[in-house]
């Protein structure tokens, strides 16, 4: 995914001891909430010692397939067959990126450790300004190299934290180099055939578009279909199909031997302080610790945790949404542990003389203590009573979240909770906006 200054926290909370026996209703009736508010379309899972405790199907767009892209839960696969390959003695956690790309910056110094849990540095070829405009092409690998060299690293190997796509894109070509064989060889055979992992594929070409689900981004009014992003472009960290049932599998073979050793499996835990582990992240609550990933890619949006205490694992898949799904992953606990959960609000402010929206629309500025820009982000005209909100790229469009109107001038982000409370002038001009997520907030001026 595309990185924004809106911060994405994985982080459970309030699993309490007791069940409740009657979780298929509760959950249920969060889930039909969500779809009907147009919040969510998509298919859960919930399974306890590999069985199933809830599933639902609530997609708004059916076409007969459980399958979705998991985007960025491909990293799982990723890092599974590089422990495996740790493991067979083909490489280490220090072996340097060097041996096999040497003209990658810092390559001298960054390891495979380093990409597993993101701390190399590299540039996130995310960050490449056509990214969204140009997704949908056909890349070479001398092209996605190119673009991983294409800015400046961020951070020298082993000095800071940053999510990063290019690291799995390149752990993806190490696999290869080390193989012989092509990423999707070695997933099947090293993955998806040990466990019989019927519904799980990597991602060729447009061709397969029609075997699985398509993902629509929803304007506050109606849904609109996302492109496509070409499978060339993400690669082994983010071009893997699967269903809900087949994620589940994967993690309880993970959790119990099947994959890789106890010592792989207790690296690929550990958690630096950002969260990031050797291919997993870090989901606490209370004293107990969970372990998963999230995803998104175009308007797919995945979830997967697993709790190795009470053997509890979850799988959202969704094609379209306007709640993050970390809130429904909280929501779906809290109703099967009997926890209190406050469902989203998705109220709109109505008015008989609606104020337009137009007059909010324009490039801003994000300021640190009102002096240090720290980013720039392009907010445009959505449904009715709604906006657009992107990372702004030159006049190129980007990756959007909804803005839904609360009052004349504050809108909301249920996605990222966040709120947007927009200021004008005494001509009642816009002039800038606050920017408030949890406890942080930012001052924001409007450029145009």
């Amino acid at each position: 995914m595309k990185k924004v200054y809106l911060i994405f926290i994985l982080n459970f909370f309030g699993i309490l001891s007791a069940q409740n026996p009657d979780h298929k209703k509760s959950i249920d009736s969060l889930m039909n909430y969500l779809q009907e508010k147009n919040a969510f379309s998509g298919t859960v899972l919930l399974q306890k010692n590999g069985e199933t405790i809830y599933s639902g199907n609530f997609n708004k767009f059916r076409n007969d397939s459980d399958e979705y892209r998991i985007g960025s839960i491909t990293k799982v696969f990723t890092a599974i067959i590089t422990f495996q390959l740790i493991e067979e003695g083909k490489i280490s956690l220090h072996t340097k990126l060097k041996q096999y790309f040497p003209t990658i910056k810092n390559s001298d110094k960054i390891t495979i450790g380093n990409m597993l849990n993101h701390t190399s540095g590299i540039y996130d070829y995310l960050q490449w300004e056509d990214y969204y405009t140009k997704r949908n092409n056909t890349f070479s690998q001398d092209e996605m190299l190119k673009l991983i060299n294409l800015g400046k690293p961020d951070f020298k190997p082993g000095e800071d934290i940053s999510y990063n796509n290019s690291n799995y894109v390149l752990l993806g070509y190490i696999i290869e180099n080390v193989t012989k064989k092509s990423f999707e060889e070695n997933l099947k055979q090293r993955i998806i055939n040990k466990l019989d992992l019927k519904n799980t594929y990597y991602e060729n070409s447009e061709s397969e578009y029609n075997k699985r689900n398509i993902s629509y981004l929803y304007n506050g009014e109606k849904w609109l279909q996302e492109t496509d992003t070409h499978p060339s472009f993400t690669l082994s960290a983010g071009a893997i199909v699967s269903t809900t049932e087949d994620i589940a599998k994967l993690m309880d073979a993970l959790f119990n031997g099947k994959l890789v050793s106890a010592n792989s499996l207790a690296q690929m835990e550990t958690g630096n302080a950002k969260g990031f582990g050797y291919g997993l992240q870090i989901a606490p609550f209370y004293e107990k610790k969970g372990y998963g990933h999230t995803g998104r890619i175009d308007e797919f949006h995945s979830f997967v945790g697993y709790i190795p205490e009470d053997k509890v694992s979850m799988v959202i898949f969704s094609n379209g949404n306007t709640v993050k799904v970390n809130t429904i992953a909280i929501g779906m606990l809290s109703k099967y542990y009997q926890r209190k959960f406050t469902y989203p609000d998705f109220s709109k402010y109505e008015s008989k003389i609606s104020p337009s929206t137009e007059k909010f629309t324009g490039v801003y500025n994000a300021k640190l203590a009102g002096v240090i820009t720290v980013g720039k982000f392009q907010v445009s005209k959505a449904g009715k009573n709604c906006l657009f909100v992107s990372m702004y790229n030159n006049g190129k469009d980007g990756q959007k979240v909804l803005l839904i109107r609360k009052n004349e001038n504050t809108f909301y982000s249920p996605e990222n909770n966040a709120e947007f409370d927009f200021t004008l002038n005494k001509k009642g001009e816009v002039t800038g906006a606050k920017l408030t997520q949890g406890k942080q907030s930012i001052n924001c001026k409007k450029a145009t």
